[in-house]
């Protein structure tokens, strides 16, 4: 799992590979797009905005052929993080979606507010858009990109 100010967002482009077309699509199509989903080679993006869940009421998730970067733009969301080995599966791996739902402690959280970016890699298991106290709202992009090219510029 990568946090970090979104300023510093390519410091990180030799482990997200696809990272600077992600971010050259955001440019072109500009941060205050509607809410949807937007193309680029090799991945996608999705702009979301809403308020957050109790962490109590969600679960994590984890991706097998997708890094998550997400990017705060408004508002914030605390973020749960855990690894994999210490989760249960609640909802088996579908690949369709790359995604499997998993429950487990939820020891590690952290506020992620505007101007902040994380990725999550196949080994994090994260549960976003939640908090613990007090409800807030968010608007954020949400890229997805491959995770083999990662794992090929790594080695």
């Amino acid at each position: 799992m990568i946090i970090d100010d979104i300023r510093m967002i390519h410091a990180y482009e030799k482990l997200l590979p696809g990272l600077q077309e992600g971010l050259e699509a955001i440019q072109r199509n500009g941060a205050d797009a509607p809410v949807g989903r937007y193309e680029f080679p090799g991945g996608w993006y999705m702009i979301q905005e809403g308020d957050t869940k109790p962490y109590l009421e969600g679960t994590y998730e984890a991706h097998r052929e997708r890094i998550d970067v997400q990017i705060l733009l408004e508002g914030s969301e605390e973020l749960f993080w855990s690894d994999l080995a210490s989760l249960n599966t609640v909802s088996s791996y579908d690949p369709e979606t790359d995604k499997e739902r998993l429950d487990g402690p939820k020891e590690h959280g952290i506020l992620i507010s505007a101007g902040m970016f994380y990725a999550a890699f196949p080994w994090d298991g994260h549960q976003a858009v939640s908090h613990i106290a007090r409800q807030h709202h968010y608007r954020k992009i949400v890229m997805k990109l491959p995770v083999q090219k990662a794992e090929e510029e790594i080695r």
